[in-house]
């Protein structure tokens, strides 16, 4: 079969686009392929022909749409100035390049690749950078992955070579969504539950718990830390504890007892207070 019988079944398989789907420069090109005479062997006609049926089959698929081409025909990489999406392996790795992007620069990325999934990235406090808050599916299979984490895995987010990346496995057929932690900005209060104490935390290293308020507040000083104070009711038998949000605003003693501290935002911690020792620590059951 030769050009021109190839270019003549291919105009007869693809219908025609609406005039409101055709631009200037596609209106051009029909009307060129309609002008092309059946006969002649000229280079100048042969190189025109095959032109045409190249562009021809571009604009079937810019008229058809993305949804006829399989998901092995689509790109295995995609990236824009938010994130970075490549395969590797049996999935796609997806490095984020900008953590305080607009959520909709992410979901480009996936969409590119054929994946429907959605990444929300919450403040999060040191140790929590990288850490998945919550993970939603919908119409998907058992062989389904989504992931969140550093990499390379252990690493501090912000030394050298260290990525906040998400996972996703190659073939995802349902909707996913992943909430991320990233970093805080200076003021923005952290939406992760975490250790004062843990590492990289602003009481790293020091155990307040079962101590008074008296000896906490000696340290954050040193540290230079602010902290407020939530009031806690411990259960009896030190099983769990109930607060009161109209308690809060009661003045806290030094001899008060601190059960638990936890980040609050960037240079400020948040005690966990009663004003009765109980034998078992109510917040973390020991």
């Amino acid at each position: 079969m030769n050009e021109m019988s190839e270019l003549v079944r291919l105009r007869a398989e693809v219908p025609p686009p609406t005039p409101d789907a055709l631009t200037a420069q596609e209106e051009r090109l029909m009307d060129a392929m309609a002008a092309v005479p059946a006969t002649g062997r000229g280079r100048r006609r042969r190189a025109m022909v095959t032109g045409l049926l190249a562009a021809a089959v571009l604009t079937a698929v810019a008229v058809l749409g993305p949804g006829l081409i399989s998901r092995d025909a689509l790109s295995t990489a995609y990236a824009n100035s938010a994130i970075a999406v490549e395969a590797r392996g049996d999935e796609y790795v997806a490095t984020i390049k900008d953590p305080f992007a607009d959520h909709a620069r992410y979901t480009e990325a996936f969409r590119a690749l054929g994946l429907d999934v959605a990444l929300d990235l919450r403040p999060a406090s040191p140790s929590g950078v990288g850490k998945v808050f919550r993970l939603g599916f919908s119409g998907t299979t058992g062989k389904d992955r989504i992931g969140g984490g550093l990499e390379p895995e252990g690493c501090a987010y912000g030394s050298p070579g260290c990525a906040l990346t998400v996972t996703v496995s190659k073939g995802f057929s349902g909707k996913g969504v992943l909430y991320l932690g990233r970093p805080a900005r200076p003021a923005e209060p952290y939406q992760n539950n975490a250790d004062a104490g843990a590492k990289g935390e602003a009481l790293e290293g020091y155990d307040p718990d079962g101590r008074t308020v008296a000896e906490v507040l000696a340290e954050t000083r040193e540290r230079g830390l602010e902290v407020t104070f939530q009031i806690i009711k411990p259960d009896p038998d030190g099983n769990g504890f109930s607060m009161n949000p109209r308690e809060q605003s009661a003045e806290v003693g030094d001899h008060w007892i601190v059960w638990a501290a936890e980040p609050s935002r960037q240079g400020v911690v948040r005690l966990l207070v009663s004003e009765q020792r109980v034998a078992k620590n109510p917040v973390h059951g020991n």
